[in-house]
């Protein structure tokens, strides 16, 4: 399977001597569950999109330090996109930016809270669907976001709720998929993030909150498999 990757930021400078950027992150993370997946990097964020919505079997939306209601040419131009991937079917995913990229697009509403989400969160399933194997409730992914999604698009239906985020999973029809976690992230990289940008920002405790969940668990290569087999639009048991 060659998935899209739309690519609307770099990773965090720091990271980038081990985890290089999102292509690699994405490519190990879906090769633990299956090493016939490969990523075709588009480099959203500097204005290079695909040509057709059936370019690549699938695509995936990565995150960005950027509000997706910014008034920025790129980002019109992926939600012009996202509304031609949900006319065509395509199957995508999107993660945190992603996420709200798909929501904002089809008329949902997003807007930056007050509260912080950053650590180690648990998802709660409101609805465990077909592409979502049995495994553990709730499922503990790292956030790192101010923005969220208040109001869902018209057609999308809630997935999962985070303590944080009531709208942290929400699908629309059987081939858009957004994810407010970084299923992404290890423990490793989220401490360095952390540590690196929200030390002198972010209010107290915020960051001390966020650091003690470093150990809690982990299920994100869970995660990676069910946004895989929504993809691959595998249903049942």
């Amino acid at each position: 399977m060659q998935i899209g990757l739309l690519r609307c930021d770099e990773i965090f400078e720091d990271l980038r001597p081990r985890y290089e950027g999102y292509h690699r992150l994405f490519t190990d993370l879906f090769g633990a569950v299956r090493p016939d997946v490969s990523f075709v990097d588009y480099p959203v964020v500097d204005g290079t999109l695909p040509r057709s919505a059936d370019e690549q079997d699938a695509w995936l939306i990565t995150g960005s330090v950027r509000g997706v209601y910014e008034d920025e040419p790129w980002i019109h131009d992926l939600l012009d996109l996202v509304r031609d991937l949900d006319a065509a079917r395509a199957p995508t995913v999107g993660v945190c930016f992603g996420h709200q990229a798909i929501a904002q697009a089809l008329g949902g509403r997003v807007e930056r809270v007050e509260t912080w989400g950053l650590g180690n969160r648990p998802i709660n399933l409101d609805a465990r669907e077909g592409w979502m194997e049995s495994g553990p409730d709730p499922v503990g992914v790292f956030y790192c976001h101010r923005d969220q999604v208040l109001d869902l698009p018209g057609e999308a239906r809630l997935i999962a709720s985070s303590d944080h985020c009531p709208a942290a999973v929400l699908a629309v029809g059987d081939h858009l998929l957004g994810v407010q976690a970084h299923p992404e992230f290890d423990a490793h990289y989220a401490d360095i993030l952390y540590r690196g940008r929200y030390t002198s920002s972010s209010p107290p405790g915020v960051l001390d909150d966020a650091l003690a969940t470093l150990d809690a668990p982990l299920h994100r290569v869970e995660v990676a498999s069910w946004m895989l087999r929504f993809l691959r639009g595998e249903y049942g048991t």
